[in-house]
């Protein structure tokens, strides 16, 4: 859900069907420009290649058996359209019906020598790129997700940025209030009323902490279909992380996480932000069960960090969900 009111968002998904291709932002960074430019050197034209697989398909091969300490290296631009290129080489795929797009920002630092990287960089920093796009990968909710366009640049201080183009397909998944455990934003509202002040205003490490806590147990519930006594043994406890989720449709939290987290400490949740975390844990409890384990409880703890590539504090949840595994017995146990 949304930071918006409920019923603002129902106006707000009727204009949107007036829009045949939906565009969001999945995080919030937005692509700037890095820092320290090196747009007065000579510009790097990109080679007219007859084979362009077997052409990213060698490179890629060199840059893997680069070796430290071997000498040779690109410009800043040279690097950054190999980078981009071996990318889209491994993940891009343009020819796919969609009717939506948003957009990915994530930041990793390259080592530049004498302002240039050597191919073994070259290589470390493609691994990482490798891995977050991975990460990205795994973690989307979008339907029929692919990659349109992935972009590189690189800064003279190696401050480089891989920004992202996602097509999928919207269907009957709305951008403006998409619920992750409730069936429509009509039960979450319901629900969220018989726990939250709709005028309320809840401490981010105290009072929301308590007051979702509440609600996460209270609204939790399973319904099994058997008739026998149903008994559960402990399997494990989760802690997901706020960086780990992000919400393809936006969310009122940092980083556009499904996990609460804020730069400021002072931080207040108001009522819809409540009811948004609280859609967005339990739907985190059930997606992240694996067989047959169900929740057995709720705890939410709480932390601050400085996230990598950062250098703001950020103050954050950590939901912490207790799993068991079910099993039905006919009869009772015998008392001693």
């Amino acid at each position: 859900m949304r930071k918006s009111k409920f019923f603002i968002a129902i106006l707000a998904m009727v204009v949107a069907t007036l829009v045949s291709v939906a565009i969001v932002s999945c995080k919030k960074e937005d692509t700037v420009a890095p820092t320290g430019q090196h747009a007065a050197k000579a510009a790097f034209t990109p080679p007219q290649v007859d084979d362009m697989n077997a052409y990213l398909k060698d490179f890629k091969q060199r840059m893997q058996s680069a070796a430290k300490g071997d000498d040779e290296a690109l410009s800043l631009d040279e690097a950054a359209w190999h980078l981009s290129s071996v990318a889209n080489y491994d993940f891009g795929h343009v020819n796919v019906d969609f009717d939506a797009v948003c957009f990915d920002t994530i930041f990793i630092q390259t080592k530049v020598t004498d302002g240039n990287i050597l191919l073994c960089d070259i290589e470390k920093a493609y691994q990482e790129i490798h891995s977050e796009i991975t990460k990205i990968q795994s973690n989307t909710k979008l339907e029929n997700m692919h990659f349109r366009f992935i972009g590189i640049d690189i800064s003279d201080n190696g401050q480089t940025v891989i920004s992202m183009i996602q097509t999928f397909n919207n269907s009957n998944k709305n951008l403006f209030d998409h619920t992750w455990h409730f069936s429509d934003i009509f039960a979450a509202y319901s629900a969220c009323e018989t726990y939250f002040d709709y005028y309320g205003n809840y401490d981010w490490g105290t009072t929301a902490v308590d007051t979702l806590k509440a609600a996460l147990r209270g609204v939790w519930n399973y319904e099994f279909p058997v008739e026998e006594r149903v008994y559960c043994t402990y399997s494990r406890t989760l802690n997901p992380d706020f960086l780990d989720h992000i919400d393809p449709y936006g969310s009122p939290f940092g980083y556009d996480s499904r996990i609460f987290n804020t730069a400021s400490q002072g931080t207040s949740l108001s009522f819809d932000e409540m009811c948004y975390a609280l859609d967005s844990y339990l739907g985190l409890g059930q997606e992240l069960a694996v067989d047959d384990e169900i929740i057995l409880d709720w705890g939410i703890g709480t932390d601050s960090r400085i996230p990598n590539h950062s250098h703001l504090t950020v103050w954050y949840h950590i939901p912490s969900i207790k799993y068991g595994v079910p099993t039905a017995i006919a009869q009772p146990p015998i008392d001693d």
